[in-house]
């Protein structure tokens, strides 16, 4: 059950958590009072904390957000625009790291920064699983290798072409079938001992979520994101393992090489490591497609 209480004797009636509440559960029936809970939506309330946040007197109580896990924001540690540009421009993917373990502090700081990416109706439903066993991580390339081995001979004949065409639709099956030979030859190298499928990451960090839940994809991909720029700040480098998640979707073994619960999908994959390459330099990227929209 959720509590919010306002202190009067605090309030300033600015209406700022009436403003922000995305269900409009504070509400400033006029200005200059003290906003009022609409009961109805307050067992609705999905605990963003906007409302708590948001006021600068410290005049609202939430039963979800008690002492201690309310933090002011420190200007002086935000990023500019010009600063945050400049990260994401230069942030690669790096597929060349160093044989050195990560420590689990630096993972850590890594998965603080991913569990504070937005979620759907703030459901959260992200979680992580952190894999440095070499064994694993060698038995899940190996499990991948032979999926890509499996599409890319798919495409060697016509039974196979139609199957992948219902599988993935027919734009999708023509992206594959040109990827094919590319497919079978990074599982040949891997057969052979030359890892090109998750080059020898020191950590495999996957990001996991119940099926049953809403935004549990779009969720993880969005701490994905968080992960990565988090990962480059502190000296750590990593690549997107779009080939393990694509093994994943075909079969269960790697669910069940990591023990995921039946309930559960990985909809994310970062191969991590400290960096053997700096790079110096950024490069330019294609011009947004962009339409604009009730624009002069």
């Amino acid at each position: 059950m959720i509590e919010i209480t306002y202190y009067v004797e605090l309030c300033k009636k600015c209406g700022l958590c009436a403003t922000a509440c995305p269900l409009a559960i504070p509400e400033q029936r006029a200005k200059g009072t003290i906003p009022t809970l609409n009961q109805e939506r307050l067992e609705s309330c999905f605990r963003c904390g906007h409302c708590v946040a948001i006021c600068p007197q410290g005049a609202i109580s939430h039963s979800h957000f008690p002492e201690g896990t309310v933090t002011p924001v420190n200007p002086d540690q935000v990023p500019s625009y010009d600063q945050l540009l400049e990260l994401v421009r230069s942030r690669r993917s790096r597929r060349r790291f160093k044989k050195q373990p990560i420590e689990k502090e630096m993972i850590e700081k890594v998965l603080e920064a991913a569990r504070f990416a937005p979620s759907g109706h703030n459901q959260q439903t992200t979680e992580f699983i952190v894999i440095q066993d070499p064994e694993i991580i060698y038995e899940i390339g190996k499990v991948t290798a032979a999926s890509l081995k499996s599409v890319g001979q798919a495409f060697r004949s016509w039974i196979g072409r139609m199957i992948m065409r219902r599988m993935f639709g027919r734009r999708g099956a023509e992206t594959l079938a040109e990827l094919a030979p590319e497919l079978e030859g990074l599982a040949d190298l891997y057969n052979s001992g030359t890892d090109w499928i998750l080059n020898e990451a020191p950590v495999l960090l996957l990001f996991c979520a119940d099926s049953a839940g809403g935004y549990g994809s779009e969720n993880a991909n969005l701490a994905v994101q968080n992960a990565v720029l988090a990962a480059e700040t502190i000296g750590l480098g990593c690549f997107y393992s779009g080939f393990v998640g694509m093994a994943n979707g075909r079969s269960d073994k790697i669910a069940k090489l990591v023990s995921l619960p039946e309930t559960h999908e990985i909809y994310g994959t970062l191969a991590m490591g400290y960096p053997r390459l700096k790079y110096s330099k950024w490069v330019e990227r294609n011009p947004a497609k962009v339409t604009w929209v009730g624009f002069d």
